[in-house]
């Protein structure tokens, strides 16, 4: 087994029950099956059961990736067992075992896979930075930021409704920001759902009247809408507009 200070604090093969040479395969399945047996919803939010289950949480996005298994591995000194050494790694003890700890360094992983999410965003990669996020939804589910992106992502790969689930979500908490209706209702009206896109502006209009971003979509909204009517009746509405009076 590798002997460095990493490995004495918490080895994620251990973790995760695999071979420090385990392919991703085996351990994508060691994840999963843990996952199943260790879920909140399973577990009915025990605790110690919770702890562990962020545990390999944290083990997966390390070992899953070949960039930051790569990395562990020269931390724990992987890279330098013999053939006839590799086996699956001894119990480890682990230097804090405390649930505030491993939410801790959850968040701060989440929050830096976040950052990764929009750079991949930026670069119109919209599936890797889904697939980045959507395992911390989990034991994140109601963060704003998390859901935020990944709907930015969906958005990307117009996927509508799932766009419009995350935000909805956002919507829900941090719902006293008019910025997140106003995103929704561009994913709505993406989607040309142009009734539920104004229902949302509205509610971001309650929060602020004179939000810009919310009056200008409204009025692509009215435009969208007029450009699906008949000839006639776009002329009929000018007229009526230039003499003020309603349709």
């Amino acid at each position: 087994m590798p002997d460095s200070k990493e490995s004495s604090a918490q080895d994620f093969y251990e973790i995760l029950g695999v071979k420090y040479k385990a392919t991703l395969e085996e351990i994508e399945d060691a994840y999963h099956d843990l996952a199943r047996k260790l879920h909140p919803d399973v577990t009915g939010g025990d605790t110690a059961l919770t702890e562990k289950y962020m545990v390999i949480n944290e083990a997966y996005q390390v070992l899953s990736r070949s960039g930051t298994r790569e990395e562990y591995d020269v931390s724990i000194g992987v890279d330098q067992l013999s053939d006839d050494e590799e086996k699956k790694p001894e119990p480890a003890a682990r230097k804090d075992e405390s649930p505030g700890a491993d939410m801790r360094r959850l968040d701060a992983k989440l929050r830096r896979t976040i950052k990764e999410a929009e750079r991949l965003c930026r670069r119109d990669n919209f599936w890797e930075a889904s697939r980045l996020l959507e395992v911390f939804l989990k034991t994140h589910p109601d963060n704003p930021q998390l859901r935020t992106t990944l709907a930015s992502a969906a958005l990307g790969m117009k996927r509508y409704h799932d766009a419009a689930n995350h935000m909805k979500v956002v919507c829900t908490v941090a719902y006293h920001d008019p910025e997140n209706f106003v995103k929704l209702g561009n994913i709505y009206i993406r989607a040309g759902q142009l009734v539920l896109a104004e229902k949302a502006l509205q509610e971001a209009l309650g929060w602020n009247a004179e939000h810009q971003g919310a009056l200008n979509l409204l009025r692509e909204i009215e435009e969208l809408r007029d450009a699906e009517k008949p000839p006639i009746q776009r002329m009929f509405r000018k007229v009526a507009k230039v003499f003020g009076r309603k349709e």
